[in-house]
């Protein structure tokens, strides 16, 4: 797996996508940083914590990663010469499984780094003591905003992980990946507002656990939308990613090359 590894992360660093993600990440939150200098103490509380639309944008490049990763093998038809380098198919799956979830704890290091840089110009009026969401500083919700992003991310990346192993074309797994990570939240909130005798059932589907990292900034949240606590959420989201990773696994390792 170690060999396996490695040769994956060789392959990436070759591609244009691994360098131009962080350029494109660090752009986007720049310009959220700019439009939001003469925003309010409260504003600019919320977009510091948030690492100025970082961990969305985040998200975005992270499900075009993920959903390349698999797909371009059967695209460029590579997966003849990768499936003869290895005993099990499924392990060339979790091999990219887990080059992706690094590269996603790299991701989310620079987006704090360009955060602590931004704030030099955007937030001056805020020193990172200043107490914000639990009484804890603004360093502390940043942190703790991108820790839980990561985390989420474990789900959201096998989900794209297993609708990409049923696609043989990027875009479309791009495509169906952004709609179901971006649309599941509602979906969910539809599902448990009109069956709400179902909702002891319903509220552990996988787009509720979507809500993680919404449910910390909003405790709102866990009576009014998801109807389960911050602990639930987190391992909801452990369980549904190791459900994803296995199914997809299988799906991958099964697919005629």
């Amino acid at each position: 797996m170690g060999q396996l590894i490695k040769q994956e992360i060789f392959k990436f660093r070759h591609q244009r996508i691994a360098w131009l993600a962080p350029v494109i990440l660090t752009l986007l939150m720049g310009g959220l940083a700019m439009t939001a200098h003469g925003a309010s103490s409260g504003d600019q509380k919320f977009y510091i914590s948030s690492a100025y639309g970082g961990f969305q944008w985040l998200t975005i490049l992270i499900i075009v990663i993920g959903s390349g990763c698999v797909t371009m093998e059967f695209e460029y038809g590579t997966i003849k010469q990768l499936a003869t380098q290895v005993n099990h198919r499924w392990t060339i799956f979790v091999g990219k499984y887990v080059l992706v979830l690094g590269y996603s704890l790299l991701l989310h290091g620079l987006a704090v780094v360009v955060t602590l840089l931004l704030k030099v110009g955007a937030g001056r009026g805020l020193h990172w003591q200043t107490s914000y969401l639990y009484h804890q500083s603004l360093l502390a919700n940043l942190v703790t905003n991108a820790l839980l992003d990561m985390y989420g991310g474990v789900m959201i990346v096998g989900l794209v992980f297993l609708l990409a192993s049923f696609s043989r074309n990027s875009a479309a797994a791009i495509a169906i990946g952004v709609g179901a990570c971006f649309m599941g939240e509602g979906v969910s909130s539809l599902l448990l507002q009109s069956f709400k005798s179902l909702v002891p059932l319903m509220k552990w589907n996988p787009f509720n656990m979507f809500f993680l990292q919404e449910e910390y900034g909003n405790p709102s949240y866990q009576q009014n939308v998801t109807h389960l606590t911050i602990q639930q959420l987190s391992v909801g989201n452990l369980v549904w990613a190791l459900c994803f990773v296995g199914v997809g696994a299988v799906i991958f390792s099964r697919r005629q090359i």
